[in-house]
């Protein structure tokens, strides 16, 4: 069944073609004077739809594309050259909502970096494992010393291999060793694209730095500028990381105070991280940023840039929430 409402109303489709495979055909009287049967419908074939109503057949592949895609493809390659006709001017546009509507954030990436294009071919190298892409995630390896933290790291998708299920594998970018991490497709909510709103200042403008696995890409690793979008109250993002060869992770916290310093273009904030107790050492920051260099942390290691967050983005902030507050241990600190 399609979703939302149907386009033609409460009209069905052989009322809509009526005119092109005729109306009704009804059984004439029986030698004993029996009524006659009920009107039949002549059902129309597939074809006939796909020349006299574009705009539902549209409606049917963008279903086939949404549930299975291997549908979709039967439907272009084996089908009529009718078929193939209508369909072969948005087969990308096609395949470019699949693409979307199963791996979300990997879409926000090539959107991200404008790789967009030949959206069949990305969805048969991600699908087959053999593409990798430059995501944040939320809550590195359920370590309770990365809550309400997004880490980058490069993602593949790893499709489901007999009793082992899909999910995706998690490279994670740091000076220190660290195991990749499998992500179950039930957690895809972990996986995030570079905020678009600062990605253009930290990758220079460019998607050349995200384009090619095999060099690490550089974003993570840049300072943020500027003090612009921040509000007294409001979610904001610190970027902070405890070792310097480390990229910098997104940090989720509250923007308690901001006092802007307009002759040297910086700003001093103090930023309230709520996940951790009010006694705890890592509950409250006052941080020095928005001129883009590195600075020591109160906290330990590096900060960096702070970014405002939008309703959207807190509420997804919010799912990840841990209750009770978490321990923080110098363990942890090491990995980082």
């Amino acid at each position: 069944s399609f979703q939302g409402s149907p386009p033609f109303g409460s009209l069905s489709v052989f009322d809509l073609l009526a005119p092109a495979v005729g109306a009704a055909r009804v059984q004439p009287l029986g030698r004993r004077g029996r009524l006659p049967r009920a009107p039949t419908r002549m059902a129309p074939s597939f074809t006939v739809i796909a020349e006299r109503l574009r705009p539902l057949l549209c409606n049917i592949v963008s279903f086939l594309t949404s549930e299975d895609p291997r549908d979709f493809a039967g439907l272009v390659y084996y089908s009529s050259k009718t078929i193939v006709a209508q369909l072969e001017d948005h087969e990308d546009e096609f395949w470019r909502s699949a693409y979307a509507e199963r791996w979300p954030a990997f879409f926000d990436y090539f959107c991200l970096v404008g790789k967009q294009g030949e959206w069949k071919r990305s969805y048969r190298e991600t699908a087959s494992g053999h593409l990798e892409v430059l995501l944040e995630v939320f809550e590195r390896q359920k370590n309770p010393g990365f809550h309400m933290a997004a880490m980058p790291a490069w993602i593949t998708w790893c499709p489901a291999l007999g009793e082992v299920p899909a999910g995706f594998t998690a490279r994670y970018l740091s000076a220190s060793k660290v195991y990749p991490e499998f992500i179950p497709l039930g957690e895809a909510d972990r996986l995030r694209c570079c905020p678009a709103s600062v990605y253009p200042r930290l990758a220079g403008g460019t998607g050349e730095d995200l384009a090619e696995p095999a060099s690490e890409a550089s974003y993570p690793y840049r300072v943020l500028r500027g003090v612009d979008g921040l509000v007294v109250g409001g979610g904001v993002e610190l970027q902070w990381k405890m070792q310097a060869g480390s990229p910098f992770g997104w940090w989720f916290g509250r923007l308690e105070s901001l006092h802007l310093n307009q002759a040297w273009g910086d700003a001093v904030a103090v930023i309230i991280f709520e996940h951790f107790p009010k006694t705890a050492a890592w509950h409250r920051l006052e941080v020095q940023f928005g001129d883009g260099d590195m600075r020591f942390c109160a906290f330990g290691g590096y900060s960096g840039g702070v970014r405002g967050v939008s309703a959207d983005e807190e509420r997804r902030w919010k799912r990840f929430l841990p209750q009770p507050a978490p321990r923080f241990h110098e363990a942890d600190e090491a990995e980082r």
